[in-house]
């Protein structure tokens, strides 16, 4: 009798363990879903930090032709505008539809003119976002400035 309770025990202990380890598991699977794909949240919120802190290599790899080679990292340096300064941001508002979204950011920003001083500024501005076939959230903006063509691959 005293094998059998112990072994009726063990056969409890071992399906609630085997319960235990398949929610863990099941969990800690959903969570490396989550870390390998970062948010629209999470991806907006790195780019516009990347802005402000002037970092235009980093800006760029959030950018859609960044990922698809429409513009080179060279060709989005050069048409950053140099009298503009990034100060803060907001995200306003996060409108997502399956793999697109609009979002909604508040940014002050500096407009640097050397002969008048600087002129503190702020806009709403209204982005598109799309998540391609890597699972990440990339900023939607046709390029545009100068010496850039639609789909000139170069530099």
């Amino acid at each position: 009798m005293g094998v059998s309770l112990c072994y009726q025990s063990a056969g409890r202990g071992s399906v609630c363990g085997f319960v235990i380890l398949s929610v863990l598991l099941g969990s800690c699977q959903s969570e490396q879903t989550t870390l390998g794909a970062q948010s629209l949240q999470q991806r907006v919120q790195a780019f516009w930090e990347a802005r402000i802190q002037g970092d235009d290599i980093a800006a760029y790899t959030y950018e859609t032709y960044a990922h698809s080679g429409e513009m080179t990292v060279t060709q989005y340096v050069r048409a950053r505008a140099p009298t503009l300064k990034y100060k803060a941001y907001s995200i306003d508002v996060v409108d997502k539809h399956e793999n697109k979204a609009q979002v909604k950011v508040d940014v002050q920003y500096q407009l640097i003119l050397p002969a008048m001083g600087d002129l503190p500024l702020s806009m709403k501005i209204h982005e598109d976002w799309v998540r391609l076939e890597d699972g990440q959230w990339y900023r939607n903006v046709q390029p545009t400035g100068p010496g850039y063509t639609v789909g000139k691959k170069g530099l």
